[in-house]
């Protein structure tokens, strides 16, 4: 998806997708804003805000990269996955 070589380039809206694919691959289960603040700070050392998160967050879910349920729980898609996996690869987590 993106160039390795310019990590330090990428948006981090990119680091939101790939917190949220972290925690959603430790849970088994779609993931609460809590647990991807938390994913930022503590597997990518990213501190944001949660409103932060929450608005790259929709914009994400209309663009088809996030679903959002009912439960106000956050799951990635298949098309953000290779986005998710390449952001951590190229991060070397």
């Amino acid at each position: 998806m993106f160039d390795k070589k310019k990590q330090k380039k990428i948006s981090p809206d990119y680091a939101v997708l790939a917190a949220l694919a972290v925690i959603e691959d430790d849970l088994g289960d779609s993931v609460p804003l809590e647990e991807i603040v938390f994913s930022l700070r503590a597997d990518f050392k990213i501190k944001m805000g949660e409103s932060k998160i929450a608005n790259i967050l929709q914009k994400f879910e209309k663009d088809g990269y996030v679903k959002k349920n009912e439960q106000k729980k956050y799951s990635i898609t298949s098309k953000s996955g290779e986005i998710a996996d390449d952001f951590i690869e190229a991060q070397n987590i």
